[in-house]
């Protein structure tokens, strides 16, 4: 392997969200479009999907949307971490790049984001969120939206958010004003504690009755703290999850609707996935680099493209340069790529870095290394090292660590040197501005598992 490469990649990126925006095409060079929707679906699985071979959730509008979509099945995102990430996903920088490498960071106001190019060039820009906690405008992330709502946290577990977040997006693309419009739609709703309204509550599990049937903003907590969990627990949870998958799904051809798909394009994608406690007796995310927390699904659908499944790599960090190229704009100044014209990632270019730093107590920071077939995951304060081959485990569950392999140890090497060489960045959020969260936000926070 080798490394300059990749590093100069990254150590690009701090030059590059310095960089000042390219000049802005005229409305008239871009293609015939007027809508560009984004939707991001918080804590969404890629393998859930019936599109990609989940034979038992239940995803028709997804999948209905997929057979005219090119799917990208071997999509990640660089950090599992609600903030950061959809910080890359709008800026098309790495979270080294961009500044952020913990949730409630805020987005340095040098970093130039898609939105922002957008309304250079003309389009009315609009945004529905549903998560203030962690992507409320204090984060920096509003800029470049004309308009900016964010639907508001629960103070029970949620159930059925997405519906006004789904209403709230209809409400916004039927606002026009003679400008074409790119809504970015947040769906918070696969998110812990797992609460899916009727019917879909039930829909793949009506016969539990334990300690976990009703929703408990705590159950992270009560988890990371010993609580006993048994095989019909977890087949609970994980049910209760798929019901959240399916009512998305439901949220999701309810907004269609209003899509004319003939003049618009449609991306789907996610922060991150969700550990559905295959590792480490935990439901989650923050803590994890496996690929069931980094692999995220990538759907893009537009008017003048073929549909089909693609093999090659897809990155959260591509969406921004990918929807630009699609409305004509400049694709530079980012990470990514437009993933409808550049070629395959190949060779050392496939190497991708994540890395998470969770805030919560006895949860260090860790960095994964995926290199083509071949995985290292590995947590510096703890001096632990998993490594795994993606081909023959998929699942990540046979540790190669303890083999001796020549091999890995130079894919760990490797990452190390990455980190040794590449900015450090330091975790300054608006709390630590404050002077700490309020009582409230701190609760809260607990509550999704991402403090305590």
């Amino acid at each position: 392997m080798t490394w300059p490469r990749v590093l100069g990649l990254v150590l690009l990126a701090g030059a590059l969200a310095g960089c000042a925006r390219e000049p802005a095409k005229a409305p008239a060079d871009r293609p015939d479009l007027d809508t560009l929707v984004l939707v991001t679906l918080d804590t969404f699985r890629q393998d859930r999907l019936g599109s990609n071979g989940d034979p038992q959730t239940r995803t028709p509008n997804f999948d209905r949307f997929a057979r005219r979509a090119a799917c990208w099945r071997n999509a990640v995102t660089a950090i599992p971490l609600t903030t950061p990430s959809h910080a890359t996903i709008l800026s098309g920088l790495s979270p080294r790049g961009h500044g952020l490498i913990a949730n409630r960071m805020r987005l340095d106001e040098s970093v130039v984001t898609l939105p922002m190019r957008l309304r250079d060039a003309g389009w009315r820009t609009a945004a529905v969120v549903s998560a203030r906690v962690v992507l409320g405008p204090e984060f920096g992330l509003d800029r470049g939206f004309d308009t900016y709502d964010v639907i508001e946290p629960a103070t029970r577990p949620a159930s059925g958010e997405g519906a006004q977040t789904t209403e709230t997006a209809r409400r916004l693309l039927a606002e026009h004003d003679g400008r074409p419009t790119f809504l970015w739609a947040h769906f918070f709703d696969a998110h812990l504690p797992y609460a899916p309204p009727a019917p879909w509550d039930g829909l793949y599990d009506s016969g539990y009755d334990g300690a976990y049937r009703e929703p408990s903003l705590g159950l992270q907590r009560e988890l990371a703290e010993g609580d006993d969990v048994d095989a019909r627990d977890v087949a609970w949870l994980a049910a209760q999850y798929a019901g959240e998958i399916s009512f998305l799904d439901r949220c999701f051809g309810d907004l269609l609707r209003d899509v004319d798909l003939d003049r618009a394009a449609v991306l789907v994608t996610a922060d991150h996935g969700e550990g559905l406690y295959e590792h480490r007796r935990y439901f989650g995310h923050d803590t994890l680099l496996y690929d069931t927390a980094l692999r995220v699904p990538f759907l893009l659908r537009t008017p003048d493209a073929r549909g089909g499944v693609r093999s090659e790599d897809a990155r959260t960090l591509d969406v921004a340069a990918t929807l630009a190229g699609v409305a004509g704009l400049p694709t530079g100044g980012t990470e990514g790529r437009d993933l409808r014209r550049a070629a395959p990632r190949t060779g050392d270019d496939t190497a991708f870095v994540a890395e998470t730093h969770p805030a919560r107590e006895k949860a260090w920071p860790s960095y994964a290394l995926r290199n083509g077939d071949s995985k290292l995951i590995w947590s510096p304060r703890s001096r632990t090292r998993e490594c795994y081959d993606l081909v023959s485990d998929p699942a990540e569950r046979h540790d190669l660590s303890g083999e001796g392999s020549d091999y890995f140890r130079i894919l760990g090497e490797d990452l190390e040197l990455d980190l040794r060489t590449r900015p450090t960045g330091t975790i300054r959020t608006v709390d630590d501005e404050r002077g700490g969260p309020d009582d409230a936000t701190l609760e809260q926070l607990k509550a999704l598992g991402y403090a305590g």
